[in-house]
């Protein structure tokens, strides 16, 4: 009779070993913030409503631009399910259910652990995307919410500031204000596309070995998609500019502008698979884009990127020289005071037929070209550094 209780006790043990692995492996459910749960620093942190979740291995994470949570904790704290069978990651919340490739556009694996898009969860079950740049810290907030984003910020700020990963300093490329000693980059960035003739430009960015960042127009992402991918795919950077590049519809209130950008954002992840957080409103940011606007763009953690030359290639599409002449001119003066050169150039005829001509005037000048990214501090004529 001993020995039968001995062998149960020791297969209970095991049972249990075994289920609490699975879990592990998992994930489990999304653990109180301040629990010992989870002692690992993180770059990104995640709240659903008015709680943060906190994860173990592996951390949410940006990748090309999209934010991808673990999905066990995550959907648990918003009452939905997940289950996995031949590749399909199924995640369902009373009759509604999003179906997922594993792997694949919108669903990852990391560390043998499944990450999803956390946008494509918002879209599918009713929430929106509230982004507090200091924390680093994104919240899916609908209805069931109580907290305000200042609010949940205070609630967790201990926490976050304990657990907060430090940034591994590098040496600076250029924030497109006060250029680094030995080191001259260059930001070329082009407006009101894609359009016919973006592959011509993109061709003479390849030829020259540059990059640049693209600032486009919803409707032209639609119409242009195979350009959008290749501007991905090549690795220049994408920004988004509106959908109606019309300053009484898109400046009709800080709503309709946040509106616009963030359809604009769906264009390009539907054409080329990734979201950005670089905007740039119509006309530049000055006068319109007010402290409103501002605020609630950058609630939803957009950059705002303006420029500190202008091309003036709008102006002159009959006299591209007067183009070259002109950028060459400034970048010039801009190189005498150290300033980081961030060029407003617009996709069109007449400054692609002298940018080849352009690209090597500067690039004897020393300059070297890189594209914008999601994590260049902006440069925007209001000094906004959020």
């Amino acid at each position: 009779m001993l020995k039968k209780k001995l062998h149960y006790s020791k297969w209970l043990l095991s049972f249990l070993l075994v289920f609490s692995t699975v879990l592990s492996a998992e994930g489990g459910l999304a653990t109180a913030a301040g629990s010992t749960a989870s002692s690992v620093k993180a770059s990104v942190f995640v709240a659903v409503n008015d709680k943060l979740i906190t994860y173990d291995q592996p951390q949410p994470l940006i990748h090309n631009g999209t934010l991808f949570v673990p999905v066990a904790s995550t959907v648990s704290q918003m009452n939905a399910s997940a289950k996995y069978a031949a590749g399909k990651l199924t995640i369902s919340r009373g009759k509604q259910a999003l179906v997922l490739t594993v792997p694949g556009k919108d669903a990852i694996l990391k560390n043998g652990r499944t990450l999803v898009s956390l946008r494509k969860l918002t879209d599918k079950f009713g929430y929106q995307i509230s982004y507090n740049a200091a924390q680093s810290l994104y919240r899916a907030v609908n209805s069931s919410a109580s907290l305000t984003d200042h609010q949940l910020a205070l609630k967790y700020s201990t926490y976050i500031k304990e657990h907060k990963k430090t940034a591994v300093q590098k040496p600076s490329t250029g924030n497109g204000t006060t250029a680094q000693q030995g080191s001259k980059v260059i930001y070329i960035t082009f407006d009101d596309g894609p359009n016919a003739g973006t592959t011509r430009l993109l061709d003479v960015l390849d030829r020259n070995q540059v990059k640049a960042t693209f600032f486009m127009l919803g409707n032209n992402i639609a119409s242009h998609p195979s350009a959008v991918r290749r501007i991905v795919k090549e690795g220049h950077g994408a920004g988004l500019h509106g959908m109606s590049h019309k300053k009484n519809t898109f400046y009709a209130s800080p709503s309709s502008a946040l509106g616009e950008m963030n359809t604009d954002n769906d264009k390009l992840h539907a054409a080329a698979g990734v979201y950005t957080k670089m905007i740039r409103p119509p006309y530049g940011s000055k006068p319109y884009f007010t402290q409103s606007y501002r605020d609630l763009t950058a609630s939803y953690g957009y950059h705002l990127w303006d420029w500190n030359i202008d091309s003036d290639d709008w102006r002159y599409k009959s006299n591209p020289q007067t183009i070259y002449n002109n950028v060459l001119r400034d970048v010039k003066a801009m190189k005498k005071r150290g300033v980081t050169p961030i060029v407003l150039f617009h996709d069109q005829t007449a400054t692609t037929s002298i940018l080849d001509k352009l690209i090597k005037a500067l690039k004897a000048e020393g300059y070297t070209f890189k594209p914008l990214t999601n994590s260049t501090p902006p440069v925007n004529f209001w000094n906004d550094k959020r």
